[in-house]
C-alpha cells in the first residue's frame, strides 16, 4: 500500500476511535459500518459490533490508555479496507473532514504522546497542523 493511504488509514483509525464516548460517535460509527459495507453486509454488521464494544471499553478510567491501544487495529482494518477498495478513500477522507466540525459548537482538542522511542499520529482535519518531533537516544543515555 502507498505511503498516503497507510497515513489515510492511520489518520482514519485516529479519528475514529477519538470519536468513541463522544456526541459525535453514532454518526462517526454509522460512517465507518457504511465503509465495511462496501465488502458486504455481514461485514458491516460484524464492524458495528467490534466499534460498539470498542466504544464501551473507552468509557472507562483508563480511557485514554484504551484509546491508544485500539489506534493500530483500526488503522490495520482500514489499510485493508483501502487496499481491496481505494474508491473507499473518498469517503473516508469525508468522514475524517466532518470529524473537524464539533456539533455542538465547542472546541476540539487532542493531546498525542509518544514514549520510548515510539511513534505517534494524530489528526483532527483540514486546517490542521502535526508537528512531529523524533528523538533517538545516544548510545549510552539513559531512558526518560
Amino acid at each position: 500500500m502507498s505511503d498516503p493511504m497507510t497515513v489515510l488509514a492511520m489518520t482514519g483509525a485516529t479519528t475514529v476511535v477519538a470519536a468513541m464516548a463522544t456526541s459525535v460517535w453514532e454518526g462517526t460509527r454509522d460512517q465507518v459500518v457504511n465503509l465495511f459495507r462496501r465488502r458486504d453486509e455481514d461485514r458491516g454488521a460484524l464492524v458495528r459490533t467490534q466499534l460498539d464494544g470498542d466504544a464501551e471499553l473507552v468509557s472507562g478510567e483508563d480511557d485514554e490508555s484504551v484509546r491508544d491501544d485500539l489506534v493500530r487495529p483500526w488503522a490495520r482494518r482500514l489499510a485493508a479496507l483501502l487496499r481491496d477498495h481505494p474508491e473507499a478513500a473518498e469517503e473516508l477522507r469525508a468522514l475524517i473532514e466532518d470529524s473537524d466540525r464539533p456539533r455542538d459548537g465547542g472546541i476540539w482538542s487532542q493531546h498525542i504522546a509518544a514514549r520510548a522511542g515510539g511513534a505517534a499520529f494524530g489528526a483532527q482535519g483540514p486546517g490542521s497542523s502535526i508537528h512531529v518531533h523524533h528523538h533517538r537516544p545516544a548510545p549510552g543515555d539513559a531512558p526518560a
